[in-house]
């Protein structure tokens, strides 16, 4: 079982990649500094070395202003949404009663409890958590999707929903084909996942583009069909997803699992899902 990080924590991890983009290309850039300085016999090349330079040097400052304005726009979204100051009893209620509707549309669940809450508690990091508990009883498609959900709670961008090992062969493979590419890689990590799951394709060539031969292609693509974007997809584009966005109900508040119960129901394939759920808040 992959280890899970705390759901706080988890969102420092985007900055990390900021970071990364930027120390790659200087290095790149210190590269080319370093030979334009010792290798006497190239002179020639100089002048194409100097244009590449002037052209990294541009790329870095692209990098630090989509960095900063996807900061502004992200840290927005993060304190209404996913991590407010305070849970919005209401908006959290409403989510899970658009799910059950959206399910019992679908014929994959037929009944939902009243949920429950318990008191606040306060955590060292500065957050605050509850309780949330909830049963339903539910088709097996119907219960995929609700812990499905519970997984997307708080995701913004498709970095997020990545793994590490994940974003770690896609940096691995930027290395060896194109070191530069790394802001075209950094731009899609930080992709909004709403408007990613709206033209998912677009957003893909756009990275491939950045790169000469196959090989950063097939890593990409092998990514796309094992990680969890291919069902983050599905659920935005449905019905479901759709919902969520005309309610302004996306992105949740950040959720992580703290119990789960399956027993079986009346008829095959059904089930009673029991859940308790960690929902966060920020004091700070």
């Amino acid at each position: 079982m992959p280890k899970i990080s705390h759901p706080i924590t988890a969102f420092t991890a985007g900055a990390g990649l900021m970071v990364l983009s930027a120390f790659l290309i200087v290095a790149h850039v210190k590269t080319i500094i370093e030979v334009r300085d010792i290798s006497i016999p190239i002179v020639g090349q100089l002048p194409m070395l100097e244009r590449r330079l002037r052209a990294l040097t541009d790329q870095i400052e692209l990098t630090q202003l989509h960095g900063a304005l996807r900061v502004g726009s992200q840290e927005e979204k993060v304190e209404v949404y996913a991590l407010p100051k305070e849970t919005d009893v209401s908006r959290l209620i409403a989510t899970f009663e658009v799910i059950r509707e959206s399910l019992a549309r679908d014929g994959v669940l037929s009944h939902m409890s009243e949920i429950t809450m318990s008191d606040e508690v306060e955590h060292d990091d500065g957050s605050s958590s509850q309780s949330l508990s909830v049963e339903f009883t539910v088709h097996d498609d119907g219960m995929q999707t609700i812990l499905l959900m519970v997984r997307l709670a708080g995701l913004l961008t498709v970095g997020d929903v990545l793994t590490t090992e994940e974003i770690a062969l896609l940096v691995d493979r930027v290395e060896q084909e194109n070191p530069s590419g790394i802001i075209a890689l950094e731009q899609f990590l930080s992709a909004d996942l709403l408007r990613y799951s709206e033209d998912p394709k677009a957003y893909e060539e756009q990275l491939k583009r950045s790169f000469g031969s196959t090989t950063f292609g097939n890593a990409l693509e092998n990514v796309l069909r094992v990680s969890l974007l291919r069902d983050v997809r599905k659920i935005l584009q449905s019905d479901l997803g759709e919902i969520l966005q005309s309610y302004t109900l996306w992105p949740m508040q950040i959720m992580s699992l703290q119990k789960v119960s399956v027993l079986p129901g009346n008829a095959p394939k059904w089930q009673r899902l029991g859940l308790t759920v960690q929902v966060y808040s920020s004091k700070s």
